[in-house]
């Protein structure tokens, strides 16, 4: 019975959310900075009218759940004249200031000690013009509140992030990307930006205007200035047939580029690896999401109906071999027959096909990532050739078995060549590997996961890939320099537009100084 009970406590724990007003508990500092862990001291030295103020002293925190940081102060931003009157505010009192959308680069790339951060979620007005298919957003909407705009109107995002919960401006700041593997990166999809400059200065920059703040900014991490809105373009909500083939790693890359890669009749695609011991980093599922007419009107999005049991799987797939081998089976086998699909009559089989619309694949919030879990989840990201693929999985194999790091998830998303941004991650068409680590809250978990990363960025650079850098900054300067040789070129181009200093983060703090 004790057994029984166990089981129980455990699965109602595994599945279940966050307790409602109970956060995590994120006073774990990795690495340990006394900086961080010690009240900012208000001394305000403006006579002018103080911004909006959600936070005044205190700290923040990212997604990561390891960087918490004392700050002067959060403003809440719902204006253009919000915006104007903080950075003003900043100037006279001597402040650095962030920019923050909802957090989660992980290693402090939206806040600094002492800093006066911009919270931008407030200002998420949508403008459509249907007839030229253009979104005017405000960088603080989400692409969650952008998708229930557009599936109204028959249309769908053509580039963003794979999860929904991100901010316009999080994902300007990082060039994001996600199952879209055409045009893969956000910035092709980009018209043109509204940037407020460190002296209160608007400026419109596009491939044409102002061509090289916009490529400054675009993949700039908020050090250029505040970018107020974007010109974004957008696309026909189509329907997909979702097939799904799997086979062995060291085919992937030749049949995706045979079959997938260039082909217009794709419109999403993504690949998996196997975390299953049966088959760790050996077998490969690859999704594609070919064209299709469904013979009739499209269904609105539903939200995800299977959170508690997705919670449910992918925390007991952290509790080790076991886990991961039923996860991955579930997703094999049954998770065909549970996908939303338009088509009903082809639900049960993926092998016959799923209809499935863009706008329902592209909208998940990944609500069943939130636990009530004494532990965190990091992500990293590499961007590897396709013909060093297998290289490259072999050396991840290696690298996470020798330091028993709980690796979760390996999702390959597909990226073009950069020719828009100043600090490219991807040099050339590129297979962008996303790893989802987890660890608990605590020093050896992080010292391992630590080791971890720095060992496979050591491996992507033998490989001549690079890695993102919205993530931890567990990487030397040397490590920087070998993946991004423009990065000195980015900094001092940061001067010039911010002769003052005002944009600051952690990132730049560490790697520009």
């Amino acid at each position: 019975m004790s057994i029984f009970l166990f089981a129980v406590e455990k699965i109602f724990e595994y599945g279940s959310p966050p307790v409602k007003g109970k956060e995590k508990d994120c006073n774990f500092v990795f690495p340990a900075n006394a900086d961080q862990t010690k009240p900012t001291s208000i001394f305000v030295r403006s006579s002018m009218r103080q911004p909006a103020f959600a936070q005044l002293g205190g700290f923040i925190n990212d997604a990561s759940c390891l960087n918490k940081t004392a700050v002067y102060g959060i403003v809440k931003i719902a204006t253009v004249e919000d915006v104007r009157n903080a950075l003003q505010f900043a100037r006279e009192n001597h402040l650095k200031v962030t920019i923050a959308g909802q957090r989660h680069s992980m290693g402090g790339q939206s806040f600094t000690k002492d800093g006066l951060i911009l919270d931008m979620r407030g200002f998420n007005r949508l403008t459509l013009d249907k007839e030229n298919r253009i979104l005017n957003v405000q960088t603080g909407a989400t692409w969650e509140q952008i998708q229930r705009l557009l599936d109204q109107q028959g249309l769908a995002v053509k580039a963003m992030q794979s999860i929904n919960i991100f901010t316009v401006g999080g994902a300007l700041s990082v060039n994001a990307h996600g199952i879209a593997h055409d045009p893969g990166q956000l910035a092709p999809t980009v018209r043109s930006i509204r940037i407020m400059l460190s002296n209160g200065e608007i400026k419109t920059a596009s491939p044409a205007e102002n061509p090289d703040l916009f490529r400054l900014a675009i993949g700039g991490y908020g050090l250029f200035g505040v970018i107020l809105e974007a010109d974004l373009d957008v696309v026909e909500n189509e329907v997909y047939k979702w097939n799904t083939k799997y086979l062995d790693y060291k085919d992937f890359s030749g049949y995706y580029e045979e079959n997938i890669g260039g082909n217009p009749r794709f419109g999403l695609a993504y690949g998996r690896l196997s975390i299953s011991p049966r088959s760790y980093l050996t077998e490969a599922a690859l999704h594609s999401f070919e064209k299709t007419d469904l013979g009739g009107p499209i269904e609105p999005i539903r939200p995800p109906g299977y959170d508690w049991l997705d919670r449910l799987i992918i925390n007991f797939s952290k509790t080790g071999g076991f886990g991961r081998w039923a996860r991955w089976q579930l997703e094999k086998y049954v998770g065909p027959r549970v996908q939303p699909c338009l088509s009903r009559n082809e639900k049960m089989s993926r092998e016959e096909g799923c209809l499935i619309s863009r706008n329902e694949e592209m909208y998940d919030s990944m609500n069943y990532l939130r636990n009530r879990l004494n532990d965190t989840d990091i992500l990293q990201e590499y961007f590897i050739p396709p013909e060093k693929m297998p290289e490259f999985v072999d050396g991840l194999r290696d690298v996470v078995t020798k330091n028993h790091a709980n690796l979760l998830n390996v999702t390959i998303r597909f990226v073009h060549k950069d020719v828009v941004t100043a600090l490219p991650y991807a040099k050339k068409d590129m297979f962008a590997f996303v790893l989802y680590f987890n660890q608990k809250l605590n020093e050896a978990d992080s010292l391992k996961l630590q080791m971890t990363t720095t060992e496979l960025i050591d491996l992507t650079l033998r490989v001549n890939g690079t890695y993102y850098l919205p993530y931890q900054l567990s990487y030397s300067q040397g490590q920087l320099h070998q993946a991004y040789p423009e990065i000195d070129t980015f900094f001092e181009a940061k001067k010039a537009y911010d002769p003052i200093g005002l944009f600051s983060n952690k990132f730049y703090e560490k790697y520009a100084q």
